[in-house]
């Protein structure tokens, strides 16, 4: 993912690298800043989680093959 050119973004990455929570109370942010602000976080914090599991990604798969399947019984 390419990372926009807006400090909102960085300034959330920030946040999220610093440890501070996913919430802002500045009401004078607009509703674009917001979002840019909340992407930076969610991105920084993706980020920081470990990589699956090889367990993990085996239930992954068996879940979506299941539901796959389920989907496709469907009338």
């Amino acid at each position: 993912m390419k990372q926009p050119e807006s400090h909102h973004f960085h300034n959330g990455k920030a946040a999220r690298a610093a440890g501070k929570p996913c919430h802002i109370s500045d009401a004078r942010m607009s509703h674009q800043s917001r979002t840019e602000w909340y992407a930076g976080w969610n991105y920084q914090d993706a980020a920081m989680r470990p990589a699956p599991t090889a367990e993990e990604l085996y239930q992954n798969e068996g879940f979506f093959s299941e539901l796959k399947a389920s989907l496709r019984k469907a009338p």
